[in-house]
């Protein structure tokens, strides 16, 4: 009788190891597709075509218990791509079994598919738990899956009680994964510092040369992806500095030396193309891209530009027998050139004419520092056209700590260049002011007076940039 008993523990604790670990599992044998939104717009409308829907059992089954299949995704399944029956043959320990499909409805995008038990086989002590279902590939409107196509399981018995409810997020399963194709990242960014003690012609330690690196990629590898046609590159920024060595031709010919682009790939790339406000070229793929840029094959006498950069993309894609598209991606911010100094932007400032007095200007630059720092000044014209005028054009003027007059000094240098000659009697500029000096500790001041008696405050961003700090 003991041992009798022995041997009942023993065949219970083998019957709880062979099923209660068991659990429902439709994600390790059903493979997610991933597609892009750039296939998905440019392929030709039509079917989409999943990898296997697997399920493992993992419960004791009967006739007539019904499996349930759940597809969300904007009712794309194709019915008539269910198959109609799933029929497993007998192989001890596990037990054969036959499901057949009962029914399909679908509600607010999700189709349900019902398969009811039809046969069981096996011997008596044979389990159904751990047997597999493959109910194959199924086939999906490829217009209805933008969002993605998720499968998941559920089961009840033929008395309608839950059956087989363990497993978790194994209990279902991403058909297909969607995603944009294409990204880009800054490997790299310009980051140099313009030297203000070098008439801010060249970055500190007397270097004249910055890098960028980025790269265009897919976001993944996609199982259905759109044809990549050619890539457009846009690094935006400041590039008014670059010098113009044919005036002859359109656009900004910059001197031999000063822009390369290279890639690391295949990619062939065009030789880059400038304006004051970018610089743009072309590859016919994706890749790491490098472009260096050097100012000093330019001369000594470039007054480089603080400012930030950007990468702007669009890539063109298309799929055979489909159609052709664009996408303009996300800006990269590529890094800055910033200065070693104070730079306060005045964005607007009026001046008379030649001789007239009508208006006058009222700039001062506050020094709280304890060091005297030169003073040199950006005028941007209403054309855009930007006249540097170094400090020597200042008259060799410093912003010593307390407060210092710039107005006369500007005015006369503005004369000397002759930019209050001829016209309209009144000119308007932008003034950018830069100080040799930390930038926390240099404020400017900048108003103007119309006939002595209206004046017009101009704010600037000195209280924005240069004193808020922290």
């Amino acid at each position: 009788m003991t041992n009798m008993f022995k041997k009942s523990l023993v065949a219970l604790a083998i019957a709880s190891a062979s099923t209660g670990a068991m659990a429902a599992d439709l994600a390790t044998g059903t493979v997610t597709r991933n597609v892009s939104t750039e296939y998905l717009e440019v392929a030709p409308a039509g079917t989409l075509t999943s990898n296997a829907v697997v399920l493992e059992l993992g419960a004791e089954y009967a006739v007539n218990d019904v499996i349930t299949l759940t597809f969300t995704g904007g009712d794309a399944l194709d019915v008539d791509s269910l198959p109609p029956f799933v029929t497993v043959a007998a192989a001890a320990p596990e037990k054969g079994i036959t499901v057949g499909l009962i029914s399909t409805s679908v509600e607010n995008g999700t189709t349900k598919a019902n398969y009811r038990v039809t046969d069981v086989t096996g011997g008596a002590t044979d389990t159904t738990t751990g047997i597999t279902l493959d109910f194959g590939t199924l086939d999906f409107d490829s217009t209805k899956a933008a969002n993605g196509i998720n499968v998941a399981f559920s089961a009840v018995t033929n008395t309608g009680l839950n059956l087989d409810t363990a497993g978790g997020a194994l209990r279902n399963e991403d058909l297909f994964a969607i995603d944009d194709q294409f990204e880009i990242t800054i490997d790299t960014a310009l980051d140099e510092v313009i030297d203000v003690e070098d008439e801010r012609e060249t970055f500190v330690g007397a270097l004249t040369a910055d890098q960028l690196v980025f790269t265009a990629a897919e976001t993944a590898a996609f199982d259905l992806s759109a044809d990549v046609d050619g890539v457009d590159y846009s690094v935006a920024g400041n590039f008014s500095w670059v010098k113009d060595t044919d005036a002859n031709t359109a656009g900004i010919q910059a001197t031999v030396g000063t822009f390369a682009v290279t890639a690391t790939g295949a990619a062939v790339c065009t030789a880059p193309v400038v304006t004051a406000t970018a610089l743009t070229f072309s590859c016919d793929v994706l890749d790491q891209i490098t472009v260096d840029i050097d100012t000093g094959p330019q001369g000594s006498d470039v007054v480089l530009p603080a400012g930030t950069f950007g990468v702007d993309t669009n890539v063109q894609y298309s799929f055979v027998g489909g159609t052709d598209s664009d996408k303009d991606l996300d800006r990269a911010a590529a890094g800055a050139w910033t200065l070693n100094g104070s730079e306060t932007f005045i964005p607007y400032m009026p001046y008379s004419r030649d001789d007239l007095s009508n208006i006058s200007q009222i700039i001062y630059v506050t020094n709280s520092g304890t060091q005297s720092g030169e003073i040199s000044v950006d005028v941007i014209s209403a054309d855009g056209t930007t006249t540097n005028l170094s400090n020597a054009d200042l008259g060799g003027i410093l912003a010593a700590p307390g407060v210092t007059k710039l107005t006369g000094p500007i005015v006369d240098a503005l004369t000397d260049a002759g930019l209050l000659t001829g016209g309209s009697s009144t000119k308007q500029f932008a003034l950018n002011i830069v100080v040799n000096d930390a930038n926390d500790v240099i404020s400017v001041y900048s108003a103007y007076n119309v006939n002595g008696s209206d004046r017009g405050w101009v704010q600037n961003d000195s209280v924005v940039v240069n004193r808020a700090k922290n």
